[in-house]
């Protein structure tokens, strides 16, 4: 609860006559598998209820309320009573405990003040209800709390931290577990179930995304969701998953052969992969920039591309663009893709030959970011040039690329590879909290052998 309070805090020392206002979800709010609160809310309370409101200002008398979710018989007996206002005291400390009713009329009377508001602008039912009592009053300053919250979100605390390294260790035993299972004749969604199973096992009440479990051409489609494919001998699979503990989720990507053993190809292009990855993780310490991992790992993949003959022109945007689809990294916390900005455009980035620089956020100690560099081998990716750069590419060019690229790209269809991990940023470097999955060619073939 300290750090919640230290939080809070730091909020309500500089929010003047405005006011922090969020709910922690609608009534009807479910994840995967159970109710979530929201991450805002959660994070500046600790409180996981549904229906419940947190209100925050400068008011030394009211500094923090919270409001007990609504209560009735169905509640009772359904769900078996809520908290009381006692307990929601003791355990969460507010300066004062509304029930529903008494909240909802005191943020009515908030609103009507005209007093700048920070809320959850994704929570759209919330904003919409906040316009509402509004009214016609256009004095409502309805701001959204990222503003102010974000920035402490992107620099992770050691309990937090904490919470993330669990979520690895437990997806990183899924993805073992995996391995050792792994074989033709089974379903994708075989190996979901083994991985989600893994999750409740060890204490995780949920995914903290969709779980990808694709197989061979389904492991060149960057967010394959379906997983209900039979998988055969010679296949990839791609899992890019993770487990959510304490509200915080993991994110990592492993590829491995479904027989057992990876085959020249798939060999060729994984070890490409992870030699990129590598490259990046080494540029992920304080006072590099945000994009330099992401630029050590494309130099590695266009100089491999182009030694295998499927790049022509190592210096051609388009090529490069057509092979490295997506930013190597992102902010990993509460959200998969957790707050925070990179720095720079993503127009920009995609424009990116690998001699050029980029301009990007420093990182800092106490960031989470993941790096996941990919390639995809999709059966019609040629096919599909001229519609996706037909407009900024010379007709001739494009079929010139595919004359020559053709025969070498036909060897590694339907391969997709992605390894991913998830790392923390530290004074002197940084800390793969992922680390325990294995991902050397060598210790995936021994575990699945």
């Amino acid at each position: 609860m300290e750090s919640f309070e230290a939080r809070r805090q730091m909020l309500t020392d500089s929010l003047g006559t405005g006011y922090i206002i969020l709910r922690s979800a609608d009534q009807g709010s479910f994840n995967r598998h159970e109710f979530r609160p929201n991450n805002y809310f959660y994070y500046l309370t600790g409180y996981a209820a549904r229906g419940s409101y947190a209100i925050l200002s400068a008011d030394p008398d009211a500094n923090y309320t919270l409001s007990l979710p609504p209560q009735s018989i169905r509640t009772l007996i359904y769900d078996g009573g809520e908290i009381s206002s006692q307990e929601l005291i003791e355990q969460f400390k507010p300066d004062r405990v509304l029930d529903y009713r008494e909240i909802r009329m005191h943020i009515d009377s908030i609103v009507k003040t005209g007093a700048r508001i920070y809320m959850d602008r994704s929570d759209r039912t919330f904003y919409n209800d906040l316009q509402r009592m509004a009214g016609d009053q256009e004095s409502a300053d309805i701001r959204h709390i990222g503003e102010l919250v974000d920035p402490m979100r992107v620099i992770k605390e050691a309990t937090e931290v904490e919470r993330i390294q669990k979520a690895c260790n437990i997806t990183a035993l899924a993805l073992t577990r995996v391995m050792k299972a792994c074989e033709p004749g089974l379903y994708e969604f075989q190996m979901e179930s083994l991985i989600e199973g893994t999750f409740l096992e060890y204490g995780s009440a949920m995914p903290g995304f969709s779980s990808i479990v694709g197989s061979g051409p389904n492991a060149t489609i960057l967010h394959y969701e379906p997983n209900a494919r039979i998988m055969e001998h010679g296949d990839l699979l791609l899992m890019d998953i993770g487990a959510e503990y304490g509200y915080y989720t993991a994110d990592i990507t492993r590829t491995i052969p479904v027989s057992g053993k990876f085959s020249e190809e798939q060999r060729s292009i994984y070890q490409l992969v992870l030699d990129a990855q590598l490259a990046a993780i080494e540029q992920m310490k304080p006072g590099n920039m945000y994009m330099d991992g992401h630029m050590a790992a494309k130099d590695v993949i266009v100089e491999g591309l182009t030694e295998l003959g499927l790049i022509t022109d190592p210096a051609s945007p388009w090529q490069i663009k057509f092979y490295i689809l997506y930013p190597s990294s992102h902010f990993l916390g509460l959200d998969v893709h957790d707050v925070g900005e990179m720095g720079g455009s993503f127009s920009s980035f995609m424009n990116q030959t690998p001699q050029e620089s980029m301009e990007s956020r420093p990182l800092e100690p106490g960031m989470v970011l993941t790096i996941e560099p990919g390639l995809y081998f999709r059966e019609n990716g040629l096919d599909q040039l001229f519609d996706i750069y037909g407009s900024e590419v010379d007709s001739m060019e494009l079929s010139q690329f595919i004359k020559d690229v053709g025969p070498v790209y036909e060897q590694y269809m339907n391969i997709g590879v992605r390894i991913e991990d998830d790392i923390l940023i530290t004074s002197n470097g940084n800390i793969n909290l992922s680390r325990y999955a294995p991902k050397e060619i060598e210790d995936v073939e021994q575990i699945m052998r």
